[in-house]
């Protein structure tokens, strides 16, 4: 790996802990698009894998990190001021990105039954995510150690499937603000039962999804398009609920036109990043 493909790595890295950071957004997503998904799994799947790709996933986490504490910092504050124009953002971002998800689908067989079916639980997947929001109730105030390794665990596994936002699910159980502010403070508190719970679930799950990949590559693919495309119909549903008032929609239509410009940029980046890799 030369010099030029590890800064392409972190910059891929930046925008996937970005998304990671997001509630409605999939950080997931982003490396699936960028045609990383599957090495990155793999990579995780044991401790062979992570030394023999070791400075791939190096250059991708310090990017992830950077991204994560860049949200961190202000997602506060944009949450409170803009959340329901962010949701329409990302909502058009994610959209524009499907098409680069279907074509990782793509294996010169025809679309059978199972791959609809995984289509189907996909989709299902994300209402269920999306009725979990619908009833969270109030962010927790203080979780204690165990609650915030399990919140990591649970966070992990949503994070490492497309389509599925860690941070909604987070939202949903009460821990996305004390999570939030924790990262965003550096409180050690936070940063250590949380992590050991990701670490945990990366090496759960990383290796179900890889054999997922190897094994049923087409349906799993199709399940990550169902996710995807349901987290869209999700965040815009919970996005129109939210709306209060007619003054908001211009800069819902604004953010909604930029998710759609971000997006397309984001499709030639990752076109880019695919063709520089193969020369």
């Amino acid at each position: 790996m030369d010099a030029a493909e590890s800064v392409k790595n972190a910059l891929v890295g930046v925008i996937t802990g970005i998304f990671m950071m997001l509630p409605g957004a999939s950080g997931a997503t982003v490396t699936v698009v960028f045609g990383i998904y599957e090495r990155l799994i793999h990579a995780l799947t044991g401790i062979r894998n992570i030394m023999a790709d070791f400075r791939f996933l190096l250059t991708l986490g310090i990017g992830v990190l950077i991204g994560v504490l860049i949200c961190a910092k202000g997602l506060d504050f944009i949450i409170d001021s803009y959340e329901v124009p962010l949701m329409f953002f990302f909502a058009t971002l994610i959209l524009v990105q499907i098409p680069d998800i279907k074509k990782q689908s793509d294996d010169g067989n025809k679309v059978t039954s199972m791959n609809i079916l995984a289509f189907a639980a996909g989709f299902l997947v994300m209402v269920g995510v999306l009725i979990l929001g619908l009833t969270a109730g109030d962010q927790m105030e203080s979780p204690g150690f165990i609650v915030l390794l399990l919140a990591g665990m649970v966070y992990v596994v949503c994070a490492i499937s497309p389509g599925i936002s860690g941070s909604t699910m987070l939202l949903a159980l009460g821990l996305f603000t004390p999570v939030i502010e924790g990262i965003g403070d550096l409180e050690l508190g936070t940063l250590l039962p949380f992590g050991i719970g990701a670490v945990i679930g990366v090496i759960l799950f990383a290796k179900i999804i890889d054999r997922c990949v190897t094994e049923h590559r087409k349906s799993t693919y199709f399940a990550i398009l169902g996710l995807t495309f349901g987290s869209v119909v999700t965040v815009i549903i919970d996005a129109a609920l939210k709306i209060d008032g007619d003054d908001i929609l211009p800069a819902c239509a604004l953010c909604a036109v930029l998710g759609v410009i971000l997006g397309y940029g984001m499709h030639l980046f990752s076109r880019y990043y695919v063709s520089s890799k193969g020369e």
